[in-house]
């Protein structure tokens, strides 16, 4: 998706006032002192970010299994949502602690009987069902014949 994307997003950095990217250094390797959120973060223009909500929800209505397609959606179009729900953390004496410590969330760390205890509803017994499907499929697919060295 992302090789697809540069494609389709390099002509577009003529409208960012500065030159384009040279040849033959990705674009990623470029971009890595331009305050980046993660290590594999793309930075875009307000342009690029139009584009790619609007193509992305056009394809998102169309088909809605295109979790890649709801995935962009989100990542262009969420940066005030999620600032929002950050501010409200930090407000929160919970949240201020998850904030600061940064917990990991591994199948190890999680503490599965407490969680089947929940009650029908809340959101550990829906997380609980999530992992219930998505990692007994994962597991599944990685286990069968010939699928392991793909993963």
């Amino acid at each position: 998706m992302a090789t697809l994307l540069r494609g389709v997003l390099r002509p577009l950095c003529a409208f960012r006032g500065s030159p384009g990217p040279l040849e033959g250094v990705p674009l990623r390797a470029l971009s890595h002192d331009a305050g980046l959120l993660y290590p594999e973060h793309i930075p875009t223009s307000l342009l690029q970010k139009v584009l790619l909500a609007a193509g992305s929800a056009g394809m998102a209505l169309y088909d809605p299994y295109r979790h890649d397609m709801v995935a962009v959606l989100g990542e262009t179009t969420g940066r005030r949502t999620l600032k929002v729900l950050r501010d409200q953390m930090k407000r929160d004496p919970e949240g201020a602690q998850i904030l600061k410590e940064r917990p990991r969330i591994s199948l190890s760390t999680l503490d599965m009987d407490k969680l089947r205890s929940l009650p029908e509803g809340s959101f550990g017994c829906a997380y609980l069902r999530f992992l219930d499907v998505n990692v007994s499929l994962l597991l599944c697919i990685w286990q069968s014949p010939g699928r392991a060295d793909e993963w």
